[in-house]
């Protein structure tokens, strides 16, 4: 049995990746089979995908860093382990 799925685009992004299939005669339906086939068989996800879940988890542990050195300041440092204690000083660095 077939499954669909739906996605919800900017129409500008949608219109300039379907230019880019359509230049390779590929349909997107045709693009993301290919992409669900790739994971399935690799067990892993695509390098550019992995490159943005770094991305996003480096942007969520400086937001969380930030958030500690604001209790820092407002003199919550009881509550932090050593370890994220060690993340806050460390936060500054990276």
């Amino acid at each position: 049995m077939d499954a669909t799925l739906n996605v919800r685009l900017n129409a500008s992004l949608k219109e300039r990746g379907d230019k880019v299939l359509r230049e390779n005669g590929i349909s997107a339906s045709a693009a993301v089979r290919a992409l669900w086939r790739e994971m399935a068989s690799t067990r892993s996800l695509p390098s550019f995908l992995k490159d943005a879940t770094d991305e996003a988890a480096a942007k969520k542990a400086k937001a969380q860093a930030l958030g500690q050195l604001a209790g820092v300041a407002q003199g919550s440092l009881s509550d932090l382990s050593d370890e994220e204690l060690e993340a806050v000083g460390m936060a500054r660095y990276e």
